[in-house]
């Protein structure tokens, strides 16, 4: 599938030893990932790296680089290892300044805050726009197309509905799903057939051998609407399987 089919497109990065260690599953990730389908923004790139203010820079850029629209969850504390601010506005090339107008908001809104943590999360690369927690927690911030975001699952979630899309980003992505009673390397030809024929629909294909009869799933991405049901139809007839859902 050619990359000018994938419309829309966003990267998707995650910061902090405790992901990279294992210690936390990386549900934002996948999180982030499906809503970005949902609001027509296709995943191109999704990656977490620990607290290396180095490595953060570096993978910023590649992620700008890769997609349209960047969203980074993690590190917008206070403590030592909070180092995604500053990380940003590096990457950036901006200086970080503090916001003094929502280190008032923060200090005022947060019992447990005091002056100097309230500057200390109240600073943004210069020209950023600070996005407020809708549940009282630190602020995270925008800067064009990138999107940064606390690690607490439910600050992030409620923090992520108020990100403005890029203009365009509502084309629906839809998807199809196929079961075949067949194994990878009797398909292979018709796969390959049906990317020369089928340019603007992503296919993948998942074997399960754990069966007593192995079997494909495949799944059908694109788009255009059109096109996926007429690449639905035609693998359904070609390899003799049904559409799951």
């Amino acid at each position: 599938m050619a990359l000018s089919q994938f419309g829309m497109t966003a990267a998707v990065v995650t910061i902090g030893d405790e992901v990279v260690e294992g210690r936390v599953a990386n549900e934002n990730a996948a999180w982030i990932s499906g809503q970005l389908m949902e609001r027509g923004l296709w995943p191109r790139l999704v990656i977490a790296i620990p607290d290396d203010e180095d490595l953060i820079v570096r993978t910023l850029r590649l992620a700008w680089d890769s997609a349209d629209i960047v969203i980074v969850s993690g590190g917008l504390g206070f403590t030592p290892d909070d180092i995604t601010r500053r990380a940003v506005a590096r990457a950036c090339l901006r200086d970080a300044v503090i916001d003094e107008h929502v280190s008032r908001t923060v200090l005022d809104t947060l019992e447990w805050v005091d002056a100097e943590t309230a500057r200390a999360v109240s600073s943004f690369p210069q020209g950023a726009i600070p996005l407020l927690s809708p549940c009282g927690g630190v602020p995270g911030f925008s800067v064009g197309d990138l999107h940064v975001l606390p690690g607490s699952p439910r600050e992030m979630r409620a923090m992520f509905a108020t990100i403005p899309l890029p203009e365009g980003a509502d084309q629906d992505i839809t998807t199809t799903h196929l079961h075949c009673r067949t194994t990878e390397d009797a398909i292979q030809s018709v796969l390959v057939e049906f990317d020369e024929h089928f340019h603007d629909v992503r296919l993948g294909s998942y074997p399960d051998y754990s069966q007593h009869e192995p079997s494909v799933d495949i799944v059908l991405v694109s788009r255009s609407v059109e096109s996926l049901e007429s690449a639905d139809e035609w693998l359904s007839r070609t390899l003799n399987c049904a559409t799951t859902h």
